[in-house]
């Protein structure tokens, strides 16, 4: 089983070190995109770990998370070619189960991407019927020419219809290699999904659900392999001690998108490193 990790990063350095240690193997390339607003310096400690060049200014909400994704994905696959599975996860992720457990996993040969019809949870219809724009929404400024162009387009009930049913789900997958590939020429060959995403709230959480959603792919679809916790004030929750006795006893649970049986969770910061030993020696079974 060959796989081709895509990762997403711009902070925690020390923790990503961590999280391709534990993921490395003969088996396992690496492929990083960093954010054009990372000013630290990082460099890969092994060969089959690659930063891509492209260094795309992330903002949150924004269609350049499709963009810097999107990136990963073609480096991916005109790098590694012959990967069975090409993964996306965040930095600050990390696995929470033996590799065992994972390639258990991915021999059923899904495509494991949580997926649903809109709305669903946490994902409301606005964010796909009104025009939003890509811009720094974590430090926003009320007089942002943006944010008032939104507000305006609202207030004025000016709303779009999708060209195709939207689906969404979380941002994180491991697709198979025909799967990839049929996203990358579908994005290029279909204007229409850019199109219609780069003026979406969070598009990363429906841009590839909604074109896997409107492909034969969709019937071979489970469930994300990453847990996230989002049920506190400031949600994603870095993972604590709590979550550990959580996983250890939900080997697999149940949530909207089905059987859930997670290999990795988020989110950590390099502070985590004696909560790792635990999930070590707790969970890697």
């Amino acid at each position: 089983m060959k796989i081709c990790y895509l990762i997403l990063a711009h902070n925690n350095f020390r923790h990503l070190d961590r999280l391709i240690n534990a993921l490395n193997g003969a088996d396992c390339t690496f492929y990083i995109h960093l954010d054009r607003k990372v000013v630290q310096e990082y460099a890969p400690q092994y060969k089959n770990v690659e930063i891509i060049p492209e260094r795309i200014d992330i903002n949150w909400g924004g269609f350049s998370m499709i963009q810097a994704t999107l990136a990963l994905m073609e480096h991916g696959v005109a790098s590694s070619s012959d990967a069975d599975y090409y993964i996306l996860v965040s930095g600050v992720d990390y696995p929470v189960r033996s590799k065992g457990f994972l390639y258990k996993q991915l021999e059923k040969g899904k495509e494991y991407m949580d997926i649903a019809p809109v709305p669903v949870p946490f994902k409301p219809l606005e964010r796909y019927e009104y025009y939003y724009f890509d811009y720094d929404r974590r430090n926003l400024k009320y007089y942002h020419p943006k944010f008032l162009a939104e507000v305006l387009l609202k207030k004025l009930k000016i709303k779009r219809k999708a060209p195709f049913r939207v689906y969404a789900g979380t941002q994180w997958f491991a697709l198979t290699r025909e799967c990839v590939r049929y996203i990358l020429t579908t994005a290029k060959e279909d204007k229409r999904y850019a199109d219609f995403f780069r003026h979406t709230l969070v598009p990363d959480e429906a841009f590839f659900q909604t074109i896997i959603g409107n492909s034969p792919f969709l019937q071979n679809t489970a469930a994300s392999l990453t847990y996230t916790d989002w049920e506190v004030a400031v949600p994603p929750a870095t993972i604590e001690e709590r979550h550990i006795d959580f996983l250890e006893s939900h080997i697999e649970f149940n949530d909207e998108y089905g059987q859930r049986y997670p290999y990795f969770a988020r989110k950590f910061n390099d502070g985590s490193e004696k909560l790792l030993e635990k999930i070590k020696s707790r969970l890697w079974r």
